[in-house]
């Protein structure tokens, strides 16, 4: 009795080995050939594509134990805490890197607990954390326009203005022509 894996391995060696009608066997011999070179032709696409993602495909840093590290987080919105993902931290950490389990998944730990493994994380999901005390390009400044200064011999009793200049007086009832509806 025939198993799945000969019928889709081994497809020539079944159509030599059985008895078939003739009529039908040059049939099936063409069938076998057809699918060996359809074989052959994706092995060889399969290359290729590869070849060309190598290419320009840039490799992640390499990890190596000791290493201290930023892990990407993957935070979820809760309306009912009020927090928002958008503003959430997106890497926590540094965290170190202990073993390395495959060419591409590392194990981390707590530097604070090095004894209790954090899990697996993919490379991707890692970032090196750099030690240098970086100094921000453009430092943070205090938002809006900055305050008037009165000190420059104006009065201390200023006149209110509307947006054109002109006098306002507080009193006054909104003209005709602006009424809010």
């Amino acid at each position: 009795m025939r198993t799945i894996d000969d019928v889709t391995n081994d497809f020539r060696a079944i159509i030599d080995n059985e008895n078939f009608v003739p009529e039908i066997t040059s049939y099936l011999k063409r069938l076998a050939r057809i699918s060996s070179e359809v074989h052959e032709r994706i092995e060889e696409k399969q290359d290729q594509r590869k070849t060309f993602y190598d290419k320009t495909h840039r490799s992640g840093p390499l990890y190596h134990p000791g290493d201290k590290v930023w892990v990407t987080l993957h935070p979820l919105s809760n309306a009912a805490h009020k927090k928002t993902a958008k503003f959430m931290p997106k890497r926590d950490g540094p965290y170190i890197i202990v073993t390395q389990r495959s060419p591409t998944t590392y194990e981390v730990v707590n530097p604070n607990n090095p004894h209790e493994v954090l899990g697996p994380y993919h490379s991707s999901a890692l970032r090196p954390c750099i030690h240098k005390k970086a100094t921000p390009v453009l430092p943070l400044r205090k938002r809006g326009r900055p305050r008037k200064d009165n000190s420059a011999g104006s009065s201390s009793r200023t006149i209110p203005r509307n947006q054109r200049g002109s006098v306002t007086n507080g009193n006054r009832a909104p003209s005709p022509g602006r009424m809010d509806k």
